[in-house]
């Protein structure tokens, strides 16, 4: 119950920025609005040579914005390094509470959060302007919600895999970036990843930043078979296995830099 509990506060935590996540929705929306006009510009006239159409990418542009509140943009580190850094992770350690659960289930919250103010809102902008995918089979709704799941859970482990990384590094900023570059990039938020040149179109379908983005709008735009969601599986007991191991490495590695 303690987790479910710290899921909860952190989801009315986040209620008090409405308003600033307002303007966020906006400027995501605007971000939106500019990549589809770069799609149109770039398939205008060559829609033949391409497998996808304009209003493909319309789609597909308008689920990213969407997705991206739910496996792109999460807190760096998730916060680890901080506790690390001011020695707060010592008593969290000290807690008869597993930290791992402790730490994933309050970015949960936000997450949670984000469903219903930052992805949802995004989504019926997009849905009144240039227009918004609906599923045409009922079958797709539960897989959607099974890989967006899936989704947030590899994505909450790669967070938490920087951030942990600072009991042995203290500044993570850098492994913050790398993982948010290979997320974005490799996950298909501005390209398909079908469309990358080989061999990356050959190995990033097997990589975790590939279940994080792509595979849960491919199977919300109805172009991805189901079974990818098991390529998703893998990815989300291979991390939270691994995490839970690194995790104890942590405890006799931490070198605790102030407090």
């Amino acid at each position: 119950m303690v987790y479910w509990i710290l899921l909860q506060k952190s989801f009315m935590r986040n209620m008090q920025y409405k308003v600033a996540h307002l303007i966020n929705n906006a400027a995501s929306a605007i971000f939106g609005f500019v990549f589809i006009a770069i799609w149109v510009g770039v398939l205008q006239g060559k829609e033949n040579e391409s497998p996808y159409s304009v209003l493909d990418m319309t789609y597909y542009i308008a689920a990213v914005q969407c997705i991206l509140w739910l496996s792109g943009f999460l807190t760096a580190g998730l916060n680890i390094q901080n506790g690390v850094r001011n020695g707060a992770i010592s008593l969290e350690l000290a807690r008869p509470t597993n930290f791992f659960l402790y730490v994933t289930s309050q970015e949960a919250g936000r997450l949670l959060y984000n469903l219903f103010f930052r992805s949802l809102p995004i989504g019926l902008v997009f849905f009144f302007t240039v227009g918004f995918y609906i599923p045409q089979h009922i079958p797709t709704y539960f897989f959607l919600c099974i890989s967006i799941l899936f989704a947030m859970i590899i994505s909450i482990n790669l967070h938490y895999l920087v951030g942990v990384s600072a009991c042995w590094t203290t500044e993570i900023n850098w492994a913050h970036f790398v993982n948010f570059t290979l997320l974005v990039g490799l996950g298909g938020q501005l390209v398909p990843i079908d469309l990358l040149p080989a061999p990356l179109s050959l190995i990033t379908p097997y990589l975790p930043f590939a279940g994080a983005i792509y595979y849960p709008v491919m199977i919300f735009l109805e172009k991805a078979s189901n079974d990818v969601i098991l390529i998703q599986l893998v990815w989300v007991m291979v991390l939270t296995i691994f995490n839970l191991w690194i995790t104890e490495k942590a405890r006799h590695k931490l070198e605790i830099q102030g407090g």
